[in-house]
């Protein structure tokens, strides 16, 4: 009798646990069903998911920052012009401190020869203000699922006041979005219309919004112990992974708290012997407040053609990148720039290349 009750037991212990794990396998795969239906219904307008979509080792350059990267920098004219390819693993209001796991998520699919990197939010604070559940999610609610999406997650969050037990509804986006299906409409199945590979361009970015005209201060401000450890953290990286990194602060406007932080950043990046670009003191370099911007932070159409045209020359002249414009593989970017080239000319009534011809 014993014996019968043993293997009775033992017969109902692994009926349980057989029961456990399909439970278990069950709300795993409804979980990953779940992000993929979500992702295809609500996102849009993010060029990291762009990033997903290129071919593995297909991006020569990866432009990784805040929306000032990929608003000002249009990655299908640069292509026009010397034939590399440029992805971005940008947001809208991106947090520095998610810069190094960004890179390393692109090492995962592609193996660029440039790294461009926009320093503009390092001056931010770690507060309730910027570091918002919508600046975070942006980013890390487009990176696919992998422990460096759950570590970017992790480190993020300890800078945040949020309890422990409510980090996964970040690593589980459903959770805070299962609702959504109620407010589901034909504007959210487009997606992308307004980039081209990366690049932003749409009703706003054509606007000219006059603004006063910002000059450069030499003021140095202390960035915040922990920016300055984030920075330090990411510079490690870059040099233990010996990857080529280029920093760039953007041409806008600032405060002059913002202003000094950077200029101590930089100090910090020379000392480490890499390389930062500050648009904002190249002479030669011309940006037009009264015409080239369509708010205080970001350029329009008009200043991101004449930043690309810059741009795209000194990387061409100062960086080994291939040329892909006669290769049939990377015919999607020729595609791209003619579909940018016909929404220019469909809203302004003029062909892009006029414009081009005004600027070079």
């Amino acid at each position: 009798m014993m014996q019968q009750h043993l293997f009775t037991n033992n017969f109902k212990d692994g009926i349980i646990m057989k029961n456990l794990i399909k439970s278990i396998v069950f709300i795993l795969i409804f979980c990953f069903i779940w992000q993929i239906v979500f992702k295809f219904l609500w996102v849009r307008e993010n060029p990291i998911y762009d990033f997903y979509n290129e071919p593995k080792n297909s991006l020569d350059v990866v432009y990784v920052g805040s929306s000032n990267a990929y608003a000002h920098f249009n990655s299908t004219l640069a292509f026009n012009l010397y034939g590399f390819t440029t992805g971005f693993l940008s947001t809208d209001s991106q947090p520095f401190a998610l810069v190094k796991y960004l890179i390393k998520e692109s090492e995962k699919y592609q193996q660029p020869k440039l790294y461009i990197i926009d320093i503009y939010k390092l001056s931010d604070d770690l507060d309730e203000i910027h570091l918002t559940e919508g600046n975070i999610r942006r980013t890390t609610d487009s990176m696919k699922f992998s422990k460096n999406r759950t570590d970017a997650i992790n480190d993020i969050l300890s800078y945040k006041n949020v309890d422990k037990k409510d980090y996964i509804n970040y690593y589980f986006s459903f959770l805070t979005y299962h609702n959504s299906w109620k407010s589901i409409n034909g504007g959210n199945l487009i997606k992308n219309s307004t980039l081209y590979k990366g690049f932003l361009f749409r009703e706003d970015t054509m606007k000219i919004v006059p603004q006063k005209v910002y000059n450069w201060q030499n003021n140095i401000v202390d960035l915040p112990m922990k920016n300055k450890q984030i920075l330090m953290d990411l510079i490690q990286y870059i040099k233990l992974q010996n990857l080529n990194v280029l920093f760039v602060i953007p041409k806008r406007t600032f405060n002059e708290e913002t202003n000094g932080r950077l200029n101590d950043a930089t100090s910090i990046i020379k000392e480490n012997e890499l390389k930062v670009i500050n648009f904002n003191l190249l002479e030669d370099f011309n940006i037009d407040f009264n015409t080239d911007l369509y708010n205080d932070s970001h350029l329009n159409v008009f200043g991101a053609t004449k930043y690309t045209l810059y741009f795209s020359k000194y990387l061409n002249e100062n960086y080994d990148l291939p040329s892909h414009k006669e290769d049939k593989k990377y015919i999607t970017w020729s595609n791209e720039y003619n579909r940018f080239k016909n929404s220019y000319k469909s809203i302004f009534n003029t062909e892009f290349d006029n414009l081009l011809t005004n600027f070079q």
